[in-house]
């Protein structure tokens, strides 16, 4: 496409009945007929099919969803009812009047009773509580395979969808969460709860990441405190965390890993990749060609050949740039948290995105402590071991917003969840950690009977060697996996277990189950493999003692057994014989035994789930997981992109409308735009098409950053990433002849008509007010180093402050400065004003002797998009780590974890203005997401928790049918389309004239570049040449080695320029701002190479960036 054309130019569920409807059946009688059919199958030879209820969903074309969905899938009861009264209020600001910080927990996941509202309430709630604990430990008994996964649902071919290592599982409950303080409040409230284990996967994790904010409040929910609290208490914690290339990347790992290990031990904590060279490449030099440099596209140019060529990926043994990307969390094998937030600094954030954190009245109300402020297109995070140390002033500089989704998940999907760690903790374990021989680490198994079976004790947990119970563990998983067909991944059970450490801590107890202390000694040594995920293991030769029987017998697979036999042992000559009934007969009893496991749970869910004097629950979500996978980074013999296929599946066949929010959007429409490989783009360009030529209306929103999120100046040399990926993107959107928008032009359509792109972007005030100004004079202490104390006392065990040193001193005068006024620190944030209900810019006081002052105290940044999700049809919802991009969606490269959710409980709906039905989950989700960047939900008080800030069990609080939801709740409607897009225009409009923010439309080429933007932000010292430097890799013509001038304002701040009159006209401009939507400017720099192609960027490193 020429840059000279104008930018507009490319521009069911099937029906079944209730179980709850059947109610005139027993109990008995139900089990016994499934066993008679069961017996009935297996004479007949017969394929069996799966134990539980409903085939996965699908929908008509009507929307129609023409069953009653059924009961809720798990065991303990959760409150639909409303949520307590001091969980109703809605946002706030900085200074609004607080609620204590403690509330009660749900009953779902603290599994304690529902709230008494009667005497007969109170009473059921008893029987269901002792009813459901019982059902649990008879099913785990029985069979704790089938109990802990029944609800497990294949195609009719047998395989799996989207070629996934995990099925579809029903009878799930499932929460979303938009932004990181509903999330990790959620998260805090599971950890301090937490009985048995704490898992973690994370590719960073920062210890003293608060979970609740402010700080000075919640001081015992900082990350390491509660980790070390939960360990305390006997909870195993298990952690694993990407070791990252310390060359590129600032993440410290090393201190993730030594802080948290040091609080307890009990707590245990994995570094992987190793970055190891092989023999080969010790000989090639790569080694060196790493030693002391840093690894930016400045230094990548330096690198040897050799060094290039395994810069990015494995170079055999080598590896470099792959990433362990999964963000996942699991509490005591029953809740899962997952989606695109780390625990790490910068995450946490509210719906309105302040974006400034001065506080002159009262430091301690500061929200962002230390690094945790972090503008990363300004500054990376640096040395964050001394978190405390923040190089960025915030009281010049804003810090950059977070926008995130995550989700939180229970049911039998959280098993495949479990099995994902399993695997992937074992895998590390053996490649890296057994040879170490530190009594600290060892395996997981991934489940076992109570203590109460008699195959258990056979194998003797109490024994004097725990090595051969050990070993005894690990043969019975082998066997296990003996006993799968290739066609479906085994299921997995309720409890997990670790190995004795042996440190004298407390040992891992499986849910609901007693163990003795674990015995004297160091742990049981190791050999078998593990981690291999899914793969069979047919004619794999059995070890010596592997023959032993294991203490149960693996429960077949009810989909794939057919009569006797599972095809795994050829049938001798001349008849089967005694043995061969013999072992008929015990397979038999394996499916007999799976089966009322699964009935057992079927029942629990019928008869003892909901509230007393409620209505039942009917939470019966489908959900399944998918992932990005292969050898390096999960030890499997297959490369697995079960996330891909998910995405290019669900867009070609979605029925009317696709909602994207991405960190990127890097993806190829065929096999023209290498390196680009993942063909998402593809699905998109085929559905738009089939829309188009079936006069179908039919739309996709993508909304992603404006720039990734790396610090410098666009044209600086150290920046070359930034456009490189940049540039990727434009050529899968809009440029390069092989583009989404161009394929859709050439045949004869608008683009703009089907698919448009976004960013996110906001405005705040930083309050350096008069009474900061008091304050410095009184104490002689500037703000700035009372913060810096503040920050490291907040480091400290406990904050302990010196009221003679900085910090104090600056306090003290802070509050005499401060008396007589009312409600000090009320405006320490102005970013509600572009939210709904939220106080007009022009009525916001400014309290300063210098009225022009406040002109230089408005910033703007973008909003980083940091989401993970996609949303089809308002039914269905892809959530979790993985970018649109080649990293995250090829398998082979980032390690990434995702899982696709169908809720059936239908709302009713428009689309298009005709009547639809829609999932609740879906649609909700949606729909906030879409009224928070229209500026149609409240400011958020984190301060004030409501219903969403809880764990799933808990449902989503939404205020379905409210005005602003019948706004947004048809996303083809002429009434949506037409606020959406104005905001976006009139926002970008403002943005343009008051901050000069890029990038910008009208910017397409570097001239226009240093007229709009650099000579009001560019500094000095970067523009120079000095002699002897590479010039900037986008040279303006003429420019030489002429010095620009210092820069005339601080990034992100007001051009004083446009607006001679004055600081009210700079008001009336962002009193037009609502929300934070903006256009994407497609027209950016086209005129340019942005990223032109040299030693830097070439075959063998523009992988990095895709």
């Amino acid at each position: 496409m020429s840059g000279k054309e104008d930018h507009m130019a490319y521009g069911d569920y099937p029906g079944q009945e209730s179980e709850r409807s059947s109610g005139t059946r027993s109990l008995l009688g139900d089990t016994l007929n499934k066993f008679r059919d069961k017996y009935h199958a297996h004479t007949q030879g017969q394929q069996q099919q799966s134990a539980p209820g409903y085939q996965q969903p699908h929908y008509n074309t009507q929307g129609g969803y023409p069953g009653q969905p059924p009961a809720q899938g798990y065991g303990q009861p959760s409150s639909q009812g409303a949520p307590p009264p001091h969980q109703q209020q809605q946002g706030g600001y900085y200074g609004s009047t607080p609620v204590p910080a403690q509330t009660q927990n749900p009953p779902y996941y603290q599994g304690t009773k529902p709230p008494k509202t009667d005497l007969v309430s109170g009473l059921l709630g008893k029987v269901q509580g002792i009813g459901s604990d019982l059902a649990q430990k008879i099913g785990s008994s029985i069979d704790p395979q089938a109990y802990a996964t029944y609800g497990s649902s294949t195609q009719a071919d047998g395989k799996i969808r989207y070629s996934s290592f995990a099925p579809e599982r029903d009878y799930n409950d499932a929460k979303w969460y938009v932004d990181g303080c509903t999330y990790m409040w959620a998260v805090s409230r599971a950890l301090e709860t937490a009985k048995e284990s704490i898992w973690i996967l994370d590719w960073w994790l920062s210890p003293e990441l608060y979970l609740r904010r402010p700080p000075a409040k919640n001081e015992q929910y900082r990350l390491d405190r509660m980790l070390q609290a939960a360990a305390q208490r006997g909870v195993k914690v298990n952690i694993i965390v990407y070791k990252e290339v310390t060359q590129a990347l600032s993440l410290s790992s090393s201190h993730t890993k030594h802080h948290l290990e040091d609080l307890h031990p009990n707590i245990s904590v994995f570094r992987h990749p190793d970055h190891l060279p092989d023999r080969q490449t010790l000989h090639s030099g790569m080694v060196a060609s790493f030693q002391n440099m840093t690894l930016n596209p400045a230094g990548i140019a330096k690198l040897s050949s050799d060094a290039l060529k395994g810069i990015y990926g494995m170079n055999d043994n080598v590896i470099l740039y792959w990433a362990h990307h999964e963000k996942l969390c699991l509490i005591d094998s029953k809740i899962a948290f997952m989606g695109g937030l780390d625990l790490c600094f910068g995450r946490w954030d509210t719906y309105q995105h302040s974006i400034a954190d001065v506080h002159p009245h009262d430091i301690k109300d500061t929200v962002f402590p230390g690094q945790d402020y972090n503008n990363a297109r300004i500054l990376d995070f640096q040395d964050v071991v001394h978190f405390e140390k923040n190089e960025l002033n915030r009281q010049t500089n804003s810090r950059m917003g977070w926008a995130d989704v995550a989700v939180s998940l229970h049911g039998p999907v959280v098993e495949d969840l479990r099995k994902h760690f399993v695997d992937r903790w074992n895998f590390i374990y053996d490649e890296k950690y057994e040879v170490r021989k530190s009594t600290r680490y060892s395996k997981l198994i991934l489940y076992q009977r109570p203590l109460s079976s008699a195959g258990f004790h056979q194998h003797g947990v109490q024994g004097q060697n725990p090595s051969h119970h050990h070993q005894g563990t690990q043969q019975q998983q082998q066997q296990q996996q003996q006993f799968q067909t290739p066609a479906i991944p085994p299921a997995y059970g309720h409890g997990q277990s670790q190995v004795p450490s042996g440190t004298g801590s407390q040992s891992y107890q499986p849910p609901g189950q007693q163990y003795p202390p674990p015995p004297p000694g160091g742990p049981p040594q190791q050999h078998t493999q593990a981690g291999s995920g899914y793969q069979p293991q047919w004619n794999q030769p059995q070890t010596p003692g592997s023959a032993q029987t294991p203490y149960y017998q693996p429960p077949p697979q009810d989909s794939q057994t057919r009569g006797f036999f599972d095809g795994s042992e050829p049938q001798q000559a001349g008849g089967r014989g005694f043995s061969n009934l013999k072992t008929d007969v015990t397979n038999f009893g394996n499916v007999l035994r799976s089966q009322l496991a699964g009935q057992v749970h079927r029942y629990q869910d019928r008869y003892f789930s909901g509230n007393p004097g409620q209505a039942q629950n009917a939470v019966r979500m489908g959900c399944q997981i998918v992932r990005s996978s292969s050898k390096w980074s999960h030890g499997t013999t297959q490369t697995e992109t079960s996330i891909a296929e998910a995405y290019a599946t669900i867009i070609r066949e979605s029925e009317h409308f696709v909602y994207i929010e991405n960190q990127f959007f890097i993806t190829a429409t065929g096999d023209s735009q290498a390196p680009v490989k993942n063909k998402i783009g593809a699905a998109i360009v085929e559905r738009i098409l089939r829309a188009a030529r079936a006069k179908q209306k039919y739309h996709i929103i993508v909304v992603i950053p404006a720039i990734p999120g790396f610090a410098g100046d666009l044209r600086d040399e150290g920046s070359l990433g930034t456009r490189a990926i940049m540039e990727f993107q434009y050529n899968s959107i809009n440029r390069g002849g092989n583009s989404i928008m161009e394929l859709i032009a050439k045949e004869g359509l608008n683009p703009m008509e089907y698919i448009r792109f976004y960013n996110l972007r906001n405005y705040d005030r930083l309050n350096a007010t008069a009474v900061m100004q008091t304050a410095e004079k009184q104490s002689g202490v500037s703000y700035q180093a009372a913060q810096h104390q503040y920050d490291a006392g907040m480091t400290a065990s406990r904050p302990v402050f010196d009221t003679t040193a900085a910090y104090g001193q600056y306090q003290q005068a802070a509050q005499h400065a401060t008396q007589g006024k009312s409600s000090p620190g009320r405006w320490d944030s102005v970013a509600e004003c572009y939210m709904l209900g939220g106080e007009s810019i022009l009525n916001v006081p400014w309290e300063h002797n210098d009225a022009s002052a406040e002109i230089d105290a408005f910033v703007s940044e973008e909003l980083y998009v940091h989401s993970k999700v996609l949303i089809a049809d308002d039914r269905t919802v892809i959530c979790g780590s993985a970018n649109i991009n080649d990293r995250s969606q090829l398998g082979s490269h980032d390690s990434e974890i995702a899982v696709v959710i169908q809720d059936p409980s239908p709302l009713e709906s428009t689309m298009n203005g005709q009547p639809y039905l829609v999932s609740r989950f879906a649609a909700t989700l949606r729909r906030q997401l879409c009224r928070k960047h229209l500026g149609l939900i409240p400011a958020q008080d984190y301060q004030r928790p409501n219903a969403n800030f809880e764990p799933v069990g808990v449902p989503n609080q939404y205020d379905v049918g409210s005005p602003e939801d019948q706004i947004v709740a048809d996303p083809l409607s002429g009434t949506f389309q037409s606020l959406w897009n104005s905001r976006a225009k009139q926002n970008t409009e403002v943005y343009r004239k008051v901050f000069h923010a890029v990038p910008d439309d009208n910017v397409r080429n570097w001239n226009d570049y240093k007229e709009f933007y650099e000579y009001y932000f560019r500094k000095e010292e970067v523009n120079k040449q000095k002699q002897g430097q590479q010039p900037a890799p986008a040279p303006i013509p003429g420019e030489g080695l002429t010095p620009a001038p210092p820069s005339k304002y601080e990034c992100g701040h007001v051009i004083r320029d446009e607006f001679p009159e004055g600081v009210r006209a700079v008001k009336e401009e962002l009193n037009k701002v609502k929300g934070t939507l903006v256009e994407m400017p497609l027209m950016f720099l086209i005129e340019e190479d942005i990223a032109q192609e040299g030693i830097g960027l070439n075959k063998l490193t523009e992988e990095i960036y895709t």
